[in-house]
């Protein structure tokens, strides 16, 4: 697990007084995100893993590491904030060394890993409805050809189930509400393969439940788990925010 927000990190932009320092210094080779004494030992963890033969390295980490951005009125590629801790939305990507190796979208060939950077259970939402959520974000996916899914009505979390020969992430979501509830909706899943470094394609099968999938479709089921009864129904949740039915 790393810890770049809050161990021996450099100066970073507290969005007021220091905001025009911040860009004077953006691209300082000097700057460091985790630290000389984490960067070290993160860095000889991958070695000593690598020349162990480890099948998997997993990586926890706090911020986004694949590129975001969008496509400016000049048509010159722009870059989002990479350091935004709002916790609203699904990024899965293939992990992609930029201007070092090529990279093809369709295949995923070039790729040196996999992200899946996932919402925060708990955060608040925007109250719109789930089309208005995936028109907002259909041209951030056509525009970053890394990006191969993103989502961002729904929150929720990941499960990791990870054998010798492939890693399969399992997204959940949930509806963020004034009340606890016992609601979660299998969104989409993803395999990797040992070895591959990229997402399996078709990515994701093809379809998935709710967000924008680069080259696939989404499909609304809305069929939904009680995690308190084990039983399976259509809830439809048409807006972020909701209230529990009264029982």
């Amino acid at each position: 697990m790393l810890g770049p927000r809050n161990y021996n990190r450099s100066v970073t932009d507290l969005g007021a007084w220091n905001s025009e320092y911040i860009e004077l210094i953006a691209n300082d080779a000097g700057r460091s995100l985790m630290g000389s004494h984490q960067e070290n030992w993160f860095y000889r963890s991958l070695s000593e893993s690598r020349d162990r033969g480890a099948v998997w390295r997993i990586i926890g980490n706090q911020l986004v590491l694949s590129r975001i951005g969008s496509i400016g009125e000049d048509g010159a590629f722009e870059y989002r904030g990479g350091d935004a801790c709002n916790g609203h939305r699904d990024w899965i990507s293939d992990l992609v060394w930029l201007d070092h190796a090529d990279y093809d979208c369709e295949t995923g060939e070039g790729s040196v890993g996999v992200e899946f950077a996932g919402t925060g259970v708990a955060s608040g939402g925007t109250n719109e409805s789930i089309a208005w959520a995936e028109d907002n974000i259909r041209p951030t996916v056509a525009e970053n050809a890394e990006l191969q899914w993103h989502e961002r009505y729904y929150r929720g979390y990941f499960e990791l189930h990870i054998n010798a020969k492939e890693l399969k992430a399992q997204c959940f979501g949930t509806a963020t509400v004034p009340s606890r509830n016992p609601w979660d909706l299998p969104l989409t899943s993803f395999t990797v393969t040992a070895g591959a470094n990229k997402l399996n394609r078709p990515v994701a099968g093809g379809r998935v439940e709710a967000g924008v999938l680069k080259n696939g479709e989404t499909r609304h089921a809305n069929v939904t788990l009680s995690t308190e009864t084990g039983d399976w129904g259509v809830i439809g949740f048409e807006r972020q925010i909701i209230t529990p039915p009264v029982v």
